[in-house]
Parts: structure tokens; sequence; C-alpha cells
């Protein structure tokens, strides 16, 4: 399509302000903003509008309109038609971790699935690391206590110790965004894929989605292109199929998926008796939940919703559920979801897509149009993203368990504060110290933490009962900082 007809017909759909002040602009910022639009259905840009007009936070299917598939949205829609959060949603209990952990049953059946090549890993790593002040993916952020090991090297080496142990293909799956997936890929061949088979890895793009202004116009990034924004941990479903890799997952004969985000180093992978209880109870998607430390923790909720098992963003749960409590003081809905899940293949394949959408309010940095060029200026704006957990109701007998906070969920999301790099560190320094005092060895302690800083290498030992074999009896104190490698 010519330029002319592009800047028509988006100016006719009520996008005029994308060229105002046309000719002062550079011409590589107006070929990227060309290139853009000509790659943007305006079906898509008018469900989103639809769904910001009706301020629904779960609105339906923008990215619909690609596909072309009206039928199968529809038939999502009438799928989902109850879970709506203007329904009511009542607590849902999860498996405790007394129940499963530990499940001689569940674990042989996980390691029979693992030991075959049967399971894969796949991971959600489309983010940058802005808010750590890191330029670059996030999964690159070194994070580790002494080695200083990036998010994506911890990962590997849990995959490749998986490898050496089971002695089968550990296929490993990272979605990226547009945004860095080139620096990804770069990343991981500079490092040698970490040791890993490169046949066994494979990077894939996740789709972008147009930010809105909160009155439904689209803005220009400061590059002066189209601002777009990843579709969310949900768009991994699409994206798959887009990449053609559900395909080749179930020709590899993979059967079961370990989905985990790149901000969580302390993630089990693989956890035998997480996925042998999924398979068990013939579950198609199952989720790890921990206890909420808090009423506002920035956890997703797990509940009935109308009937239907899922999770409620915490954004999306009404300050009344948020706050309430039983009799006995204890939270109403006492369980967050960490973006731990197994998902069957099959099930993954089939889910009725896109997910709904979900809208967040938040400042961005934009390109403003004047004469001679333009200026730069953080304004308001919506952005539209898709949530994994959305496909929960969707699947048979989905699966809640419970596991321990400090064992598992140490996230990597901000500077400092909460969720910070000295939580996160201090996470993974923890989890070392008390695998270590489980096999008898002394770890001085301040104030109850550590006095030392220690990392254990996957490939040193994966977990405790390895790690205990390896040690023997050569280590009896920790009294300096100590690395085992």
């Amino acid at each position: 399509m010519n330029p002319r007809a592009i800047i028509a017909q988006w100016s006719a759909a009520g996008q005029k302000q994308l060229f105002a002040h046309w000719a002062d602009r550079p011409q590589d910022a107006r070929r990227r903003l060309l290139a853009d639009l000509a790659a943007l259905d305006r079906r898509v840009v008018a469900e989103l509008r639809d769904c910001l007009a009706r301020g629904d936070p779960r609105a339906g299917i923008a990215g619909a309109a690609v596909a072309g598939d009206r039928a199968a949205v529809a038939g999502y829609r009438a799928a989902v038609a109850g879970y709506r959060l203007r329904a009511g949603i009542t607590p849902l209990p999860a498996v405790s971790l007394a129940e499963w952990r530990g499940n001689p049953e569940a674990r042989q059946a996980g390691e029979e699935l693992i030991a075959s090549g049967r399971t894969a890993h796949l991971t959600v790593a489309g983010g940058q690391g802005s808010r750590l002040g890191w330029e670059g993916s996030k999964g690159c952020f070194p994070i580790s206590p002494i080695r200083k090991a990036s998010l994506f090297q911890i990962f590997a080496e849990k995959i490749l110790a998986a490898r050496r142990r089971f002695g089968s293909p550990q296929r490993w799956y990272v979605m990226t965004s547009p945004l860095n997936h080139g620096e990804t890929l770069e990343f991981f061949r500079a490092n040698d894929f970490f040791g890993l088979p490169p046949e066994e890895v494979s990077l894939f793009r996740q789709g972008l989605l147009p930010t809105l202004t909160p009155e439904g116009r689209l803005l220009l990034a400061e590059d002066g292109g189209l601002a777009q924004n990843p579709t969310g941990h949900g768009g991994i479903l699409e994206a798959l199929r887009t990449a053609g890799l559900t395909e080749s997952l179930e020709e590899a004969g993979v059967e079961e998926l370990f989905y985990f985000q790149v901000d969580n180093p302390l993630v089990r992978l693989p956890d035998a008796e997480f996925v042998g209880l999924h398979r068990l109870r013939a579950a198609e998607m199952s989720s790890k939940v921990i206890p909420r430390a808090y009423p506002e923790e920035r956890l997703g909720v797990p509940g009935l919703i109308d009937g239907r098992p899922g999770v409620i963003e915490y954004s999306d749960l009404d300050p009344e559920s948020m706050q309430a409590r039983t009799a006995a003081g204890a939270l109403l809905f006492p369980h967050g979801s960490i973006a731990i899940h197994v998902l069957s293949t099959a099930f993954a394949a089939r889910v009725p897509l896109p997910l709904p959408l979900h809208l967040a309010r938040k400042r961005v940095r934009a390109l403003i149009p004047q004469p001679g060029g333009g200026r730069l200026e953080d304004l308001e704006a919506v952005k539209f993203e898709s949530f994994i957990f959305d496909a929960i109701p969707l699947a048979a007998n989905p699966q809640f368990l419970e596991t321990a906070r400090e064992e598992e969920f140490a996230p990597l999301k901000n500077a400092t504060g909460e969720d910070s790099i000295a939580t996160c560190v201090e996470g993974m320094v923890g989890l070392a110290a008390r695998w270590l005092e489980a096999c008898g060895v002394e770890v001085p302690r301040e104030g109850g933490k550590p006095k030392h800083r220690i990392e254990i290498s996957p490939l040193f030992a994966a977990d405790q009962e390895t790690l205990k074999i390896r040690l023997g009896c050569t280590v009896n104190k920790i009294d300096e900082d100590t690395l085992f490698a």
C-alpha cells in the first residue's frame, strides 16, 4: 500500500493526529510509522477502542480480526460467559504442600515423563530491565550472589543438570518480544547456549498491540513509529502457534510444558512431583500458589468464578474481596499465584484464542509532533495485555498446588524495595543456606539471615539431595562467601 493510501485510511479512522506536521519529521521516522501502520489491522484498533469505552478490564477479542476467526471468538466468549468480575467469586482451596511434596507416586510419574523426553520448558522473557536500571533484556541481568550469572544462565544450568541426570532431551522454548528478540538471541549465541544443544533451544517472538490514549487515539513512540506494547504472558499460546511450535512439540513427543517467567531464579526446573501430580489427576493445567503475605500483595488470587476455577488478577480484585477475612482472622482468599504452571501440550494447542484482554493505565514516553520536529512527553496511556491464567477456566480438572515462598519465589522486578535485586539475591542465598544446614553444614547467621553470601550452581547440585551426595563430609561450616560450582 502506498504512503498516501495509508495516511488517508488511518486519518479516516480517526487517527489524523499521527500525521501532524508530517513534512517536518525525519524521513526514517515517517518510514517507520508507515510500516507500523501497514502491519496493523484497523479492526484490531476498533476492538481496543470498544474495550476502552466499556471500561471492562477483561474485554475480549482484539487481535481476532487478524486471524479472521469470528466463530472461534464467539465460542470462546460463550465458554467464559460466567467468567466476569461482575459475577460472584468464592475462595478455592489449594492442594496443601504436605499433601503433594514428597509424594512418591507423583514423583515416579513425573520422573518417567521427564526421563522419556515428554516434558519441555516454556519461559516468558519479553521484558526489558528498565525498572532495574538495566538497559537490555531482563533475562540477561546478572543476579546470582557471587558469580553474577544472568537469569538465563541460571535457568540454562538447571535445564542442563536435568539433561545430564535423566539422559533425555530437555527442550527449552523462550518467548521474547520484538523489542528484545535480537539482543536475546545474540546473548545465547555469545554464551554458546550455556552448554545446551542449540537445536533444543527455541527463541520465538510474541506479538504487539498498539498503546492508546485514554480517549482511544494511537500514540507515537519516541523513535517516531507507533507506540506498541507486548501482548502479555497470555500471548505465549498464540506466539507458539504462529511460530509453528505447537506442531513441532507434538512431533517431538512433548506432552507437558513447564511454564515460568524469566524474573524468578528460584523456580524449580524440572519438578517431577509437580508434573507427576498434574498428570495423575488428569489435569490440563496446574498452577503453584503461595500463602499471601498481606492483602494488597500483587499476586493473582485463585478462586471459583461462577463455579469455574480461575485466577483473578490483583488489579481486577475488588477491595472488599482483597481485604476479606474468615471468622478466624485468615484471609478469605489465602493464596496468590506465582506464575509457575504445567500445561498439557494438547491443551496449549487447542485453547480458543485470543485470551481476554486486560487493560492497564500507565504513563509512557511519547512523541508529540510540532513544527520543526517534535518533543517527548510523558503521557497517560492505556496498554492491553492477556494473561496465561485466563486459560485455566477452559482446562479440564485444573489444579492449584501450594508451595513455600522461600523455596520457589524470589521475583526480580524492581531496583530497590519489594521484589528487588537485594531481596532476590537474599532469596537465593537463603535457599542455599537451608540446603547446607539440612546437609549438616553450619551456616552462621546474623539477625536470622546468613552472615555470608552463598551460591550453589545448579551444575554442582540442582537439589538438596544431590548437594548432600556431592558434599559428603568435606564441608562443616561456612565461614566466608562461598561458591559451590
